[in-house]
């Protein structure tokens, strides 16, 4: 074998070594948890259908919490998360969609979307997540906290705002029990954002008409 093949056949060998090395890369297997919100209507909810229209912003939240790694607290200030565990969409977008889907549930307002959806609306909800994570330190739980700000969708003028939290026991500290607790504290806490916007929105359009 003469010199010019045998550095010929090298460059070929090069890149099927390469292929091969990743191929044998260890990948580290991860659960996907996706809550579900029960398909029950609001209680507090007006009980008249509302005829005006709601875009739900994509909540802010720290970097933190703006993940997909399912956070844990496991003493004050101190942030870890499960190595093996996703959620399906970030926290914020996560959240969004349920708040969307309570809506839809409540089966009061037919113009609602997210605010990337085109909707003509009329007023806006946006929302500020400050806790959505689960805690260890005084108790296993998950905790979610936000606020939740109704906007004049025109003017982006805040027309009412309310804190809303859940705490939820969790009945271990790992990924699966974790999750139930987050998804019981998501059923908990979105029925009443839905209730709160649809009744000032309601009452805020009652005065627009007089």
């Amino acid at each position: 074998m003469n010199a010019r093949f045998r550095l010929h056949a090298l460059l070929l060998a090069l890149p099927l070594a390469a292929c091969s090395s990743l191929f044998n890369v260890q990948r580290t297997p991860f659960t996907i948890y996706s809550p579900r919100l029960a398909a029950t209507a609001a209680t507090d909810a007006p009980p008249m259908r509302v005829d005006w229209q709601l875009a739900v912003e994509t909540p802010l939240a720290s970097d933190a919490l703006d993940t997909v790694r399912i956070v844990v607290m496991p003493r004050p200030g101190v942030i870890e998360v499960f190595p093996g565990a996703r959620w399906s969409d970030s926290a914020p977008a996560l959240l969004r969609n349920l708040v969307v889907q309570g809506f839809e549930n409540s089966q009061r307002i037919t113009g609602v979307g997210s605010a990337a959806s085109g909707l003509r609306a009329d007023y806006a909800l946006a929302i500020t997540l400050h806790d959505f994570q689960l805690e260890i330190d005084g108790g296993t739980r998950a905790v979610i906290r936000l606020q939740a700000r109704l906007l004049d969708y025109t003017t982006n003028r805040v027309l009412a705002a309310q804190a809303f939290d859940a705490e939820t026991p969790a009945r271990g500290s790992d990924a699966a029990t974790a999750f139930a607790a987050f998804e019981a504290a998501l059923n908990q806490l979105v029925p009443g954002v839905v209730a709160w916007t649809l009744r000032e929105g309601e009452a805020m359009h009652a005065n627009r008409k007089e």
